[in-house]
């Protein structure tokens, strides 16, 4: 992932498993099988026309090599039993902000399994984590009630410098009685604060953290026990050493985490002030699954999907935008928005040169038909209080 100076909070992000890589050439040959022919100009300006066409969404473009070897994968699949082309259910995750409105969980919770809630921090000296706030509990509650289950995150936010903190970071995870300490304590929040799993949300990461990060999933996994959900979020890589360079063992998190959620937006953001471009193109999160997979099983993998955009140039300063505020933009500056095949998002240019990219229910079918094809674990949405509401068939 691009590096994360300037984000605000609001962008993000049972039992040991045998880790089984796949090859990133198979992973791009299935994801070729499953997008090829998809290509689409159509322009889309709101959620009603995103949904009626969101089928026809991508147009990825891959390298030769692997154009090569999909159309090898195409011959070989006539060659598999009937029941190899069964996809399973997606598990469907919505992330939401503490302090949002819980209202929001019922507008997507006929597409949901999971609210993830951000959440707790990790203290700056890395020996604790905050409790819960009264608004995280509200949305605990607000998931319960509609059948769902509550995902507690943990990650390194620190409000003193608007980003993630590395040294909070590296505070916790190189202090074995620190890892000790918060493992015991989230692990109470599951078994007597009313939690059904819990995220780790760690960013910002370097090499050195690797370790630590490792020791500290395991560490949860005992702590918890065999039977709760435990997920980590991932930034993107589009290379396999990429994931190492940000401090992650996905082979090792794999075998103590049930999910590698994988953070596939903030590809481009108001960080790069002067380069505008997509959330997270399609062919970007191709690229970045291709990676993942080479070092963990697919099934174990979560999409994280991008409900948001971002507005760079006009008469303010670059900043996030919702869906629907990106969308009242444009209409109010008179403009149109196009769909963009390739990324599979929506972007527009104003008359006062602001340009707009934003990922909304269009882009999350697109993704959506993406995770099936490779047979992903599910996908996940950052987040409800920005997303058009979710909805994702059973398939």
């Amino acid at each position: 992932m691009t590096p994360t100076s300037g984000r605000s909070r609001s962008v993000r992000a049972g039992g040991s498993r045998p880790v089984v890589a796949v090859a990133p050439v198979a992973a791009l040959a299935v994801l070729a099988l499953v997008l090829s022919g998809c290509t689409s100009t159509t322009p889309a300006s709101s959620p009603d026309a995103s949904a009626s066409a969101s089928a026809s969404a991508s147009g990825a473009t891959l390298d030769d090599a692997a154009e090569r070897d999909a159309a090898a994968a195409d011959a070989d699949a006539d060659a598999l039993p009937a029941d190899a082309a069964t996809v399973p259910a997606l598990d469907v995750t919505g992330f939401v902000l503490e302090g949002s409105d819980p209202d929001l969980v019922d507008a997507s919770a006929a597409s949901l399994d999971v609210v993830g809630v951000d959440g707790v921090l990790v203290a700056a000296d890395g020996a604790s984590v905050s409790s819960p706030s009264l608004d995280a509990e509200a949305q605990r509650d607000a998931a319960h009630a509609r059948g769902l289950q509550a995902q507690l995150l943990v990650s390194n936010w620190d409000d003193r410098i608007g980003d993630f903190s590395e040294p909070v970071a590296s505070a916790l995870l190189s202090s074995p009685a620190n890892r000790s300490a918060v493992a015991a304590d989230l692990a109470s929040r599951v078994s007597t604060g009313g939690w059904d799993s819990l995220m780790v949300d760690l960013e910002g990461l370097t090499a050195g953290d690797s370790a630590g990060l490792t020791a500290f999933a395991s560490e949860l996994r005992t702590a918890v026990g065999p039977d709760v959900r435990l997920d980590v979020a991932l930034q993107a890589s589009t290379t396999v050493e990429g994931y190492g360079d940000l401090g992650y063992d996905v082979p090792a998190l794999a075998a103590s985490l049930d999910h590698l959620t994988l953070m596939a937006y903030d590809q481009h953001g108001p960080w790069e002030p002067d380069d505008p471009g997509p959330v997270g193109s399609l062919d970007w999160t191709i690229d970045s699954l291709a990676a993942l997979t080479a070092l963990a099983p697919t099934d174990q993998v979560v999409l994280g999907v991008a409900g948001y955009g971002y507005r760079w140039g006009g008469d303010e300063p670059a900043g996030q935008v919702s869906d629907e505020e990106a969308r009242d933009r444009v209409g109010d500056a008179g403009g149109s928005a196009r769909w963009d095949s390739t990324a599979a998002e929506q972007t527009a240019t104003l008359a006062d040169g602001a340009v707009l990219w934003w990922s909304d229910s269009r882009s999350l079918d697109t993704r959506v038909q993406l995770a099936r094809g490779l047979g992903l674990a599910g996908v996940a949405v950052w987040s409800l209080d920005l997303s058009d509401p979710v909805e994702v068939d059973a398939g």
